[in-house]
């Protein structure tokens, strides 16, 4: 009698201490991050609507998290969900500006998990990111897919500059879209030598054409050097058409 007397005690004390503990836990709320990073899990399975309703989530709740607004604007570019400064349709274009417009040294570099493809040893658990140059790189297609080269060549500049060494102890990062890794610094390449070519800068493009060509190593792709000519420049135009769909298939 007496065993199951403290049985009953036993389980009783149980009883109380699970609610006590359920009783102290806190509401748990989701953070600008979280939600951005779940954003991120979206963009990655291709489904942009759902990354876009993410990323507005993160916004809503930290109107100056750089990376919702970097995040937001990649889905809509995906989307062709363009717009321009001059109107009152807001889209990529406009997002991306927004996240310009906040510091770069609080929340520039983030780190997500790798997507699950990418190896379960300890060195691949996280992925670098740098929401400035993403963003970057999100206005230099955007604005390229707008057709508007001169803003196509400020800002891929602005992102290949950002990557150069300023000094011998810091080397060169080539840029990676750190949620896509097909896309990355000679997509941002051939864009700017496609925008220099319409605006008749064949110097700048000359250049960029060959930083593309020399790192892809391609056997069958010799440079052009044309630029004399009608003929020449409609060869360099075929050759930067052809550098961009060997870039999407990589």
């Amino acid at each position: 009698m007496m065993d199951s007397f403290k049985k009953i005690i036993l389980i009783s004390l149980s009883l109380i201490t699970l609610l006590s503990i359920n009783g102290c836990r806190k509401k748990y709320f989701a953070t600008a991050e979280d939600e951005s990073s779940y954003g991120w899990d979206m963009y990655e399975e291709g489904d942009y609507l759902k990354s876009k309703n993410w990323f507005y989530n993160s916004i809503a709740t930290d109107k100056k998290w750089k990376d919702g607004y970097n995040g937001l604007g990649w889905s809509e570019a995906m989307l062709m969900e363009m717009d321009s400064l001059d109107t009152e349709n807001i889209g990529a274009i406009r997002n991306f500006h927004r996240g310009l417009t906040f510091p770069y040294s609080e929340n520039d570099i983030l780190y997500y998990d790798y997507p699950k493809d990418k190896g379960k040893d300890i060195d691949s658990l996280f992925t670098q990111q740098d929401v400035h140059l993403e963003i970057l790189a999100g206005l230099t297609f955007a604005y390229q897919a707008n057709g508007n080269n001169k803003e196509t060549v400020k800002f891929g500049t602005a992102l290949i500059d950002s990557t150069k060494s300023n000094s011998l102890d810091t080397p060169f990062r080539p840029w990676e879209f750190s949620h896509d890794p097909k896309i990355n610094h000679l997509d941002i390449r051939v864009a700017l030598a496609s925008s220099y070519f319409a605006l008749g800068k064949f110097d700048s493009t000359h250049v960029h054409l060959k930083v593309v060509i020399n790192e892809l190593n391609v056997s069958d792709i010799t440079l052009i050097t044309e630029y004399s000519t009608l003929a020449g420049r409609q060869e360099v135009a075929k050759q930067i058409k052809t550098l961009q769909e060997l870039l999407r298939q990589q």
